[in-house]
């Protein structure tokens, strides 16, 4: 029975610690690892960044039970965060050290990680934190036998988290103090602790709190040889616990159940029991689970009269215990092979192991265990005709027997039990008493309801004005659209009419001309002498109507949006130089000198035509409105991103008012040239559009009677080619 109890609220203690993360899944440890690395490679290796995924990755080893590998990743967090400024954060990495040091069987350690962590909280005024140190060091304690330091550090946790009104973690802690004086054996305490955390873990709906009290109730009523009832209060606490998936808690229960069957003699089932146990201990790596569940085999092959297994079993359990320094556990592994070598008559190794388990049990207080190896020594000191030392055990067997005061336990028992009954009950007559409250307020609600009805009649009326308005407002969008059609429509007559005049004027005029002039030299009305001094201004009618096509054209494809962009990398020296002699005539007819200041080096990335169009069409209309005899100046800079190129004239300039208007996405009427040159107003709508799906810009300054300039941008080619390669 000592071990039954021993396993259940060893597995509790485990089970109850406050860890408040998340459940995540396998998968993401990959994840997690690969982060990791990648910071690393990226030079971030003492990076807060890196110390949080260490933290994470942690925890996920944690969930998954691989307690070294987590523990290896928590320090490398804590020793990135010991160098940065953030105390939460490590305050949370020692904490779960802590933890990780106590599942590892490291108590020392353990308490000096959660020390550390406690110190930082309380400089952070974290209570939360602080009750959930105070609780975790109770456990190692508790863990370690020292049952009076650990009862005053889970009252510290309490007292903390009352004032936070934490009901579920004081449940936690008072089942602690519970499991305390079960081992101390007094077990009216233990029952009264326990009922008052029932009675909060049903308050707050805490079916796993509820589940751990079932349990505790069971071995009260196990101990008083009530066992019926007893495995009705673990059949309770199984069904919860299955229901939550939660597997130390089902491991706990079953080996529970298994202790019953042995007690009544059902072997059969209670090895069926205890295997099951046994695999989700060994499943979830809990090596407590494991050693308690073969102690308990080990009882049983024992009574079945299988000693090879029997022994097997209880040194396989012992030898557990000691790797855990898990002193309850050695007490009870001791007791149990003192108690099976006396029935091998193997006295001198049962005296040996039952001489041990009173020094342990003096060390730990308690008598349960006390009372069990005193009695086995008797035993031998009878065997070995030791009768006076056998008096003195027996009487020390029977002074510890007497003072567990069972009999009274049974009474208190049913008192309590009473209490707790008389408590459920009130709280029935109460939730009726409200029902009836409720019942009389339906006649409250029913004088409410007409007026409810009132107000749905008057929200049904807002609404349909609701969507009155919205079909108002609907039918003025539509309207908006509609006349904002009607002007793009009479914008696309405008620049179809614009097309025609210039097709009829601009484009007629100079072809009928020249049409003439052909055909006096044709009917031999004009000599050679005199057809050659209108030569240069046939050659300049000519190259105008070639670029008034050129940029009709051009301007037809962008409209139609059939224009297309093939960059490539272009020296504007070359394409400024082949200009320089395609304007050669003109620029001498008006005796104007064309000056390039322009870097050798200075290549874009951009379609080779349309920068053609673009400078033709600016140096064209610098000709146009330079003086005769004038000067145009062309010259480029580069930053780091791109080449920069004016064409500037010391002509007639413009005023503000018409430089507002250029680039504005509008045809501008064109201004008469210096010489009576005529235009389109194309040009420069070809120059914006150009310049800027090749990914540059253009503007303009101007002061009318002093001349332009108009500079545009285009982005550098290696620079532009690194975008394009990346």
């Amino acid at each position: 029975m000592t071990n039954s109890i021993f396993v259940y609220f060893s597995f509790l203690l485990i089970s109850i610690f406050s860890f408040e993360e998340v459940q995540a899944q396998n998968s993401k440890t990959k994840e997690l690892q690969n982060i990791i690395t990648k910071l690393i490679d990226n030079g971030k290796a003492n990076s807060l960044e890196l110390a949080i995924q260490y933290r994470d990755l942690g925890f996920e080893y944690y969930q998954n039970n691989e307690y070294s590998e987590a523990l290896f990743n928590y320090l490398k967090a804590i020793e990135i965060l010991k160098d940065q400024e953030e105390p939460k954060a490590l305050s949370e990495c020692l904490h779960n050290v802590g933890n990780l040091s106590f599942f590892l069987g490291e108590y020392s350690s353990a308490i000096d990680y959660y020390t550390q962590a406690l110190e930082i909280r309380k400089a952070l005024n974290d209570e939360k934190g602080i009750a959930s140190g105070y609780n975790n060091i109770a456990n190692v304690y508790s863990k370690l036998g020292n049952y009076t330091q650990a009862i005053d550090y889970y009252n510290y946790s309490i007292e903390i988290k009352e004032r936070f009104n934490d009901q579920k973690g004081i449940t936690s802690s008072l089942k602690n103090i519970a499991t305390i004086y079960y081992f101390q054996s007094n077990y009216i305490n233990a029952l009264e602790t326990n009922l008052k955390a029932l009675k909060i873990s049903e308050s707050i709906q805490d079916s796993l709190g509820i589940a751990f009290v079932y349990n505790n109730m069971a071995l009260i009523y196990e101990k008083q040889e009530k066992y019926a009832e007893a495995l009705a209060f673990y059949q309770k606490s199984l069904g919860i616990k299955e229901a939550m998936d939660d597997l130390r808690g089902i491991a706990v229960t079953l080996h529970n159940i298994g202790k019953i069957y042995e007690i009544r003699s059902a072997y059969d089932s209670a090895l069926l029991v205890l295997g099951r146990s046994l695999d989700i201990s060994k499943k979830i790596e809990d090596k407590e689970g494991i050693s308690s569940t073969m102690n308990s085999l080990g009882m049983i092959y024992q009574s079945i009269g299988d000693s090879k297994n029997a022994e097997e079993n209880f040194l396989a359990s012992l030898k557990i215990d000691e790797e855990l320094n898990d002193k309850r556990g050695i007490l009870r592994s001791k007791n149990n092979l003192g108690q099976f070598y006396l029935g091998q008559g193997n006295l001198p190794l049962a005296r040996n192991m039952s001489e041990a388990a009173i020094i342990l049990g003096k060390e730990l207080g308690t008598k349960e265990d006390l009372k069990d190896s005193y009695y086995t020594l008797s035993k031998i000191d009878e065997r070995e005709g030791k009768y006076l030392s056998a008096l003195q055990n027996y009487q020390a067997f029977t002074a510890y027997r007497d003072s567990l005061d069972l009999q009274n336990l049974e009474s208190k028992t049913a008192q309590l039990q009473a209490e707790y009954e008389y408590d459920k009950q009130l709280a029935i007559i109460k939730a009726e008493q409200k029902a009836l409250d409720l019942e009389n307020e339906k006649e409250l609600q029913a004088q409410k309801f007409q007026r409810n009805i009132l107000i749905v009649y008057t929200l049904f009326i807002l609404f349909v004005a609701f969507i009155l308005y919205k079909n108002y407002q609907k039918e003025k969008r539509e309207k908006e659209r509609s006349e904002k059609r009607s002007i793009e429509l009479e914008k696309a007559n405008q620049v179809k009419a614009k097309i025609f005049s210039i097709i009829g004027h601009d484009l007629r005029g100079p072809i009928n001309s020249l049409h003439q002039l052909l055909e006096l030299y044709q009917n031999d009305l004009m000599d050679e002498e005199e057809f050659r001094e209108v030569l240069p201004q046939l050659y300049k009618n000519v190259g105008g109507i070639m670029l008034v096509l050129d940029n009709l054209l051009k301007w037809s494809l962008v409209e139609m949006k059939m224009m297309q962009t093939n960059p490539k990398k272009i020296s504007i020296a070359k394409s400024i130089k082949t200009l320089q002699d395609f304007f050669s005539t003109l620029t001498d007819q008006k005796g104007i000198i064309i000056k390039a200041e322009v870097e050798n080096d200075s290549e874009v990335l951009a379609d080779n035509d349309q920068v053609q169009v673009i400078l033709r069409n600016l140096i064209g209309n610098a000709i146009k409105y330079s003086k005769e005899g004038g000067e145009i100046l062309i010259k480029s800079s580069s930053s780091d991103k791109e080449v920069i190129i004016s064409v500037q004239d010391y002509g007639t300039g413009m005023n503000q008012d018409l430089v507002k208007k250029l680039f504005k996405n509008t045809l501008v009427e064109s201004k008469t040239g210096t010489t009576g040159e005529k235009g389109t107003g194309l040009g420069l709508s070809l120059c914006k559009y150009y310049t800027e799906v090749n990914g540059g810009r253009i503007w303009v300054e101007s002061q009318e009677g002093f001349g332009s300039t108009f500079y545009f941008s285009l982005p550098k080619a290696e620079v532009k080619e690194a975008i394009l390669e990346k």
